[in-house]
Order: structure tokens, then sequence, then C-alpha cells
């Protein structure tokens, strides 16, 4: 019963937060961000309708499918917002500071988890922590330099980048926690805590994009 209200909640947050983004023309603005939410609909209808009734060789095929998707989207999401809120500096500016923020994760994922250890299979779990290392820097970064970029920390660019380095602080942590190996309890805790943050950030995208549209309507 729980698995049916979170993958419920899940779903009509996405398809919720779609509407919001379409109706207040952040669609276009964020095009891959937008992209990724449509996707993630997609790939919960089709885990939930299509995709447990597959046989083991196709559905290990489309789970593989859904993931590189999946780190893609994420990957051009990242410098979708990092383009975006670095837009208003100069050109020599808006091209140092992402080197930066990718020389500085790439630093911390070799540090923290050699490459050496991650090939083959293991490969995307490599990328899906650089990912988080990178989601979670910009969001320093971003939060450092909001007066200078004379953004608000509500603003459309600002509400997304927070969402997405509050989730993966949480994802970092818990990963940080089972390095040493823990109980199977505490294995479900950080599972289901991870699943509460992501749906508290779907909730904050969905409020923060919808004000933001609202006061962009009342400035103008």
């Amino acid at each position: 019963m729980t698995r049916h209200w979170i993958w419920a909640a899940g779903l009509f947050g996405h398809l919720f937060l779609l509407a919001v983004l379409v109706a207040r023309g952040r669609a276009r603005r964020f095009p891959c961000f937008t992209l990724l939410i449509f996707f993630d609909v997609l790939r919960t209808l089709a885990l939930a309708l299509v995709l447990d009734r597959l046989p083991p060789a196709p559905l290990h095929l489309a789970v593989t499918a859904f993931g590189i998707t999946d780190l893609l989207l994420e990957f051009a999401v990242l410098a979708e917002l990092v383009l975006t809120a670095l837009w208003g500096l100069g050109r020599l500016r808006r091209v140092t500071l992402p080197l930066l923020l990718l020389a500085s994760g790439a630093l911390i994922v070799t540090h923290l988890a050699p490459v050496s250890h991650y090939t083959g299979r293991a490969a995307p779990l490599l990328l899906h922590f650089a990912l988080g290392v990178l989601f979670l820097e910009w969001a320093l970064v971003l939060a450092l330099l909001l007066p200078s970029l004379r953004l608000r920390w509500r603003s459309d660019v600002a509400a997304i980048s927070f969402g997405f380095g509050v989730y993966s602080a949480a994802l970092l942590f818990a990963g940080g926690y089972f390095r040493v190996g823990r109980e199977m309890s505490d294995y479900i805790f950080f599972s289901y805590l991870r699943i509460f943050v992501y749906l508290l950030v779907v909730l904050w995208w969905i409020i923060t994009l919808w004000t933001a549209g609202r006061l962009g309507e009342k400035k103008r």
C-alpha cells in the first residue's frame, strides 16, 4: 500500500509540476528541465504498466536505456541551470565559472570514489555520484552569487537549482552513511527519507515556480 501511495504522489506531483511549467511559461525557458520531468512521468508509467510484464532480457535493456537517458537529461539540466543563471555575467566569467565547477567536482569525485573502482556496469553509479556532487556544488555557489547575479532565492533558476541541491545532499549523505555498512532497517529508513525529500522538492518547485510567475505578472 505504501508503494502505491508513493507511486501516486510522484506521478501526480510531476504532472502538476509539468502543468505549472507550461502555464507559467517556464517550459520555454527551461526546456531540458521540462523534458526531464516529462521523462520521469513516462518512466513511472512504463515501470508500472509495461516493464514488469517484459521478459528478463528486454526488461534489462529497457531499464538500461531509461538509466542512460536519465543521466543525459540530468547533465543537460545542470548545464541549462548554470548557463541561465550566469547569462548576465561577462563572457570570461560565464566560461571560467562552469569550468571551475567541473574541475572541483571531478577532484572531489576522484578523491572520494576512485574511478578505478567503477568499471563496466558500475560506471552509472559513478556518474550519478558525480551529478550529485555537481548539483550540490552548484547550489552552494549560486547561493553565494545571488546578490551579484541580481537573483532572488525564490527566482525560477534559483528555486530549481536549490531543489536539486537539497535532494543531492540527501543522496550523498545516505550514500556516505552506507559506505560503512548498516542494518537493513537503516537502509529502509534512508530509502524512504530520500523519497520524502524528493517529494518535498517537487512541492517546492510547484509552489515557487507558480508564485514566481504570478510575481512576474504583477511587476508587468
